[in-house]
């Protein structure tokens, strides 16, 4: 059993979210889901699915395992424009999908058993393994976890856009990025206190709103948004914490 075995599989969930939500922009997502197989976006996807995994797994003899990824993720975005659904469930059964095909090429690649592998991964998780786990939790918070969140609330938005209510653009977003951060890194060093300051801080910041009665449905938007955030990053960060106490 070779140490990096669990570095692998790590390393390849870093490539799959990295090409999954850092390097596909909406224009990206906007142009396969239009024209699927005949849109350049969907190749250019793929290319930074092939060319991270590779580049991430830093084996360079070894192109068949980047090829088989890319493929596989083709076909799982395939099925899901063909699908024609946008909704939480698609979403995250889509990123279940592509999740469970990376644990397979892992599989294969370690050429084990699957308990040994699992037990043995544990038991010589290394220093350079913490911090591909901590930069994973890291990218879950960040993206993902606002598109899911997105997702969850996406009835509410769409009836505070039929009322002509806007925002800057992308501001909740980057909000939403910077508190789960913020969250995720006090929880590691055991500073509960400003979590609450920023809970308050934003409750606080729209209860004029609400007491007088004016954008009731913007404000309990935003609590709403806000508590799926702060849920998120606060479960997130405990588990990462169990991580550290009883792996590390």
């Amino acid at each position: 059993m070779e140490i990096q075995q669990i570095d692998i599989l790590l390393r390849l969930i870093i490539a799959h979210l990295l090409a999954d939500f850092v390097f596909q922009t909406d224009a990206i997502v906007k142009g396969k889901k239009n024209k699927g197989l005949g849109s350049v976006n969907f190749y250019l996807h793929l290319l930074f699915v092939g060319i991270l995994n590779y580049v991430l797994l830093a084996q360079w003899t070894n192109w068949y395992a980047p090829l088989i990824l890319l493929i596989i993720h083709g076909i799982i975005d395939l099925a899901k424009i063909k699908l024609n659904k946008d909704n939480a469930w698609v979403y995250m059964g889509d990123q279940l999908l592509h999740i469970l095909s990376i644990v397979v090429v892992w599989f294969l690649l370690t050429e084990n058993s699957l308990v040994n592998l699992i037990n043995q991964s544990i038991e010589y998780y290394s220093w350079s393994n913490k911090y591909l786990t901590i930069c994973i939790v890291y990218i879950l918070i960040s993206l993902p976890s606002g598109v899911l969140i997105g997702y969850l609330t996406k009835k509410w938005q769409e009836d505070l856009a039929t009322n002509g209510d806007e925002s800057l653009k992308s501001a909740g977003k980057w909000i939403g990025m910077i508190e789960r951060f913020l969250i995720l890194s006090f929880i590691l060093i055991n500073q509960w206190t400003p979590i609450g300051f920023l809970l308050a801080a934003k409750s606080v910041f729209r209860f004029g709103d609400l007491k007088g009665g004016k954008e009731q449905k913007k404000t309990e938007y935003i609590l709403v948004g806000t508590l799926l955030s702060f849920s998120i990053a606060i479960f997130l960060g405990l588990f990462l914490r169990y991580l550290i106490k009883y792996l590390w």
